[in-house]
């Protein structure tokens, strides 16, 4: 696996909606319980502002690798993110989320935007 600088989110393709992962067992819990339903142009976007796409699992090719699930894995993109980039995506998910005052959310590290996605989640 690549190396991901933790926290990171999850931003979902078509959607306002963000997620917080704390670590790499946050990813694992929610790869593990959504591998069926994940959309494979979802992005994991770490705390360096690297960007990672949601791979299929390779086709397997011997029984004994039949017999063991294979989790899908994040491909690093060539491209990262930068702090204004993040920003209208964290300002939209707190307006999904329903924060009255979205437009005021102000950050200047994306650590700081990865941290702002957490404690929206906390609030709402």
């Amino acid at each position: 696996m690549q190396q991901i600088h933790w926290p990171a989110i999850l931003k979902f393709d078509q959607d306002d909606e963000l997620m917080y992962l704390a670590n790499h067992q946050d990813w694992l819990s929610f790869i593990c319980a959504n591998q069926y339903t994940v959309c494979f142009q979802d992005q994991l976007i770490d705390s360096s502002g690297d960007i990672y796409l949601i791979a299929k699992p390779l086709a397997e090719t011997t029984a004994t690798e039949k017999s063991i699930a294979q989790l899908p894995h994040l491909v690093k993109q060539p491209q990262s993110i930068n702090v204004l980039q993040i920003l209208p995506l964290v300002r939209q998910y707190g307006q999904f989320q329903g924060h009255c005052c979205s437009a005021k959310i102000v950050f200047t590290t994306i650590e700081q935007g990865i941290a702002t996605v957490a404690e929206l989640e906390q609030l709402y």
